[in-house]
């Protein structure tokens, strides 16, 4: 699947996209002011709320996202400091980013919604989890940075180079995907959006992507949880998942072979196919 990463122009929402005809539903693109905060949010589909924290290699509607709002509201809130959302300088801590998304969640008037995290957007998503797990009717994690593991130590992206970090995020660091995702040489419109990206990683991840006691708060998250892994995950392997699973009551996991720490971009058919299955069974039994 080609996709091809459009930059948006004012007014127009980001997307990141497979060819003309893919979208038919209507995305809406906005700026919310939150206690002195900007918040870029985009929104798509109707039905039961998910919010979506991202990577932070996408931040821009995704084919993932089309797929679940096919069934579900689907809210994808640019993270702090990422884009058009502002307010990182007042963010040191991890804790300070679950606030935030507590705060929105109020603003939006959200009631026990679905909570999707990827990579860092998934560690976010638990810590989220861990303390307010009464507020969510479920928790899907994909390939989610936070753990640390004796032996299976998160790759410090930090000083890989554009092919290392290729490799470390897909299972085929050649493919188109790929190199347009991470390009040798970004394009110049994207240069500022791409630092700015690093910097916010840098201030919760800086050569330790993880919280060293979150695994021993695990056991607080009590909501419906799926996680879905890369096979091939270059950044945190597949331990990290089964080490999730077995930390959080009842948690299922899908592993995806040939594919690495992106899956919801590299195999976003089958991940929306998952999840989307996946919940569909969990309102069956209530």
């Amino acid at each position: 699947m080609e996709l091809l990463a459009t930059v948006a122009a004012a007014g127009e929402p980001a997307r990141f996209h497979s060819g003309p005809g893919s979208f038919d539903m209507t995305l809406t693109d906005d700026v919310i002011s939150m206690h002195g905060r900007d918040i870029r949010l985009l929104r798509g589909g109707d039905g039961h709320p998910l919010l979506f924290l991202h990577d932070p290699w996408t931040y821009c509607w995704l084919p993932i996202h089309d797929r679940l709002a096919a069934q579900y509201h689907v809210v994808l809130p640019i993270h702090p400091g990422f884009a058009e959302s502002s307010g990182l300088d007042a963010l040191d801590r991890m804790e300070d980013l679950v606030f935030h998304y507590l705060d929105l969640l109020e603003v939006l008037g959200f009631e026990h919604p679905i909570l999707m995290g990827a990579s860092f957007g998934g560690w976010l998503a638990t810590e989220f989890a861990i303390r307010y797990t009464g507020m969510l009717r479920a928790l899907v994690l994909v390939d989610a940075l936070g753990l640390r593991l004796p032996g299976a130590s998160a790759t410090d992206v930090f000083q890989l180079d554009v092919q290392q970090l290729r490799a470390a995020l897909f299972e085929d660091a050649t493919a188109t995907l790929a190199r347009e995702l991470v390009p040798d040489i970004p394009p110049r419109e994207s240069i500022e959006a791409m630092l700015k990206a690093r910097q916010v990683l840098a201030r919760f991840a800086w050569q330790f992507p993880d919280n060293p006691r979150l695994a021993s708060y695990l056991y607080r998250v009590k909501c419906p949880t799926l996680i879905v892994w890369g096979e091939r995950d270059g950044v945190v392997s597949v331990n990290h998942g089964h080490a999730y699973q077995r930390g959080i009551l009842d948690a299922a996991l899908a592993v995806l072979p040939g594919c690495g720490h992106l899956p919801h971009v590299e195999q976003s058919e089958a991940v929306g196919n998952i999840v989307l299955n996946y919940l569909e069974q969990r309102d069956a039994r209530v």
